[in-house]
């Protein structure tokens, strides 16, 4: 059995390991909710863009424009691009394996995709199995940002613009509430008008601080009176605005994700530093105690030896 002293050692070491894990619980919320917030801020601009699109297809001539755009076409998964979102740090539970197992196996269905990791623990799995990763991105801000998310966007459109590739998919984790994050496939390229709406409407979480926000919108009806510089012009550009706010939703909810998960991780660190210094605590007692029940025992022996 330990000694007493090894024993007071132990618990003050547990009892510092959790008020770090509980700082970083305390930390982590507040990150998850700052990340919501910042996700909320692009939704307006997304429904009013998705809604003049809307318009600009109902136009005369708007189902050319939609057939002669190289955003919309067939999907044909001959040379997809994987897009695979982990985080840069660890301590978030299995946040990173979850969205990296089903990358794997997406990788062994479509031998010939492509790979591209956001963050750095997605970049090091493939790189120790050996797979090529065609691009990386890392080290964004704790709050992910629209300047964060610009290179990877331009990167994207660019590969698809170019026909490098013949889809863009992204395996990322989707923030439901604080409690529950789902990892799942996520189509971006090419542009179907219902994911566009599915992933605006996505943007406001289904349960949680924000999500009474869904009861008390407005519907959006822009008109369309005067078209500067054309109707194709505008038809591409917001097309590509709303590509580029997809991309970074998708961001956003797994760096809401992350937060959610480490928070959840620190939380049952906590608790189990908290199990352990109470189990530590109950053995110094019993420890204590024996040391007085082995004294008075001693005592007594003694003073029955000088009596007799």
């Amino acid at each position: 059995m330990s000694s007493n002293r090894q024993l007071k050692t132990k618990i003050r070491a547990v009892g510092n390991i959790k008020q770090i894990t509980r700082a970083m619980q305390m930390v982590a919320a507040t990150k998850m909710r700052k990340a919501q917030e910042v996700a909320l801020r692009a939704r307006p601009y997304a429904k009013y863009a998705l809604s003049l699109l809307r318009s600009l297809l109902l136009l005369e001539g708007g189902e050319e424009l939609r057939a002669q755009s190289h955003f919309f076409k067939e999907i044909n998964r001959k040379n997809p691009c994987l897009v695979v979102v982990t985080s840069d740090r660890g301590l978030c539970g299995g946040f990173n394996s979850q969205a990296l197992r089903i990358a794997l196996k997406f990788k062994e269905e479509y031998p010939e995709s492509s790979i591209v990791t956001i963050g750095k623990k997605g970049k090091e799995f493939f790189e120790r199995r050996g797979i090529p990763v065609l691009k990386s991105f890392a080290d964004f801000s704790e709050i992910v940002t629209l300047v964060d998310i610009a290179p990877v966007a331009e990167f994207l459109v660019g590969e698809y613009a170019q026909h490098r590739h013949d889809t863009i998919e992204f395996c990322s984790t989707q923030f439901v509430s604080a409690l529950f994050q789902k990892v799942a496939l996520y189509r971006v390229l090419p542009v179907t008008m219902e994911e566009l709406e599915k992933t605006i409407q996505g943007i406001i979480p289904k349960s949680g601080k924000y999500s009474d926000i869904r009861n008390g919108e407005e519907k959006l009806r822009p008109v369309v009176s005067l078209l500067e510089p054309g109707a194709r012009s505008i038809f591409e550009e917001l097309v590509e605005d709303l590509v580029q706010v997809e991309i970074l939703h998708l961001i956003f909810e797994s760096n809401a994700s992350e937060h959610s998960a480490r928070m959840l991780a620190m939380k049952n660190a906590t608790d189990n530093a908290e199990d352990l210094e109470e189990e530590l605590q109950l053995l110094l007692n019993k420890a204590r105690q024996g040391a007085i029940t082995q004294e008075l025992s001693e005592i007594a022996s003694a003073k029955e030896a000088l009596t007799m």
